[in-house]
């Protein structure tokens, strides 16, 4: 049997290489209206509202309040922002006691420092 060649051991690694990146799986791209953006939203005042009410405004359109706490980003009285698709922005733009949506720069991400 002969000894592979510098050459040879080289095109096979490119090959080995070429046939890992086939196999990878590549998500399918995002349809118009998927992509995740951050979203200001700003709601009126209810007397007695309390610290969920911002939460489940966001919960009409996401099903739960858990499903709203996972995507805030920030939330104060009479504004929070969330991490959400356009078509979600715009269905909750639709919600009784939303004022406002608008979409906010995305943060940077800063590498964990």
């Amino acid at each position: 049997m002969a000894k592979p060649t510098s050459q040879s051991v080289a095109a096979i690694a490119i090959l080995m290489l070429a046939v890992a990146t086939l196999a990878v799986p590549q998500a399918p791209p995002k349809r118009s209206g998927q992509e995740i953006h951050l979203f200001e939203v700003t709601v009126g005042l209810v007397d007695g509202a309390d610290d969920d009410y911002n939460y489940r405004l966001l919960a009409a359109v996401l099903g739960s309040v858990e499903a709203a706490r996972s995507v805030t980003f920030e939330t104060y009285p009479g504004t929070f922002s969330a991490f959400l698709t356009n078509n979600q922005a715009r269905r909750l733009s639709r919600v009784k006691g939303v004022l406002g949506v608008r979409q906010r720069d995305d943060p940077v991400p800063t590498g964990g420092k």
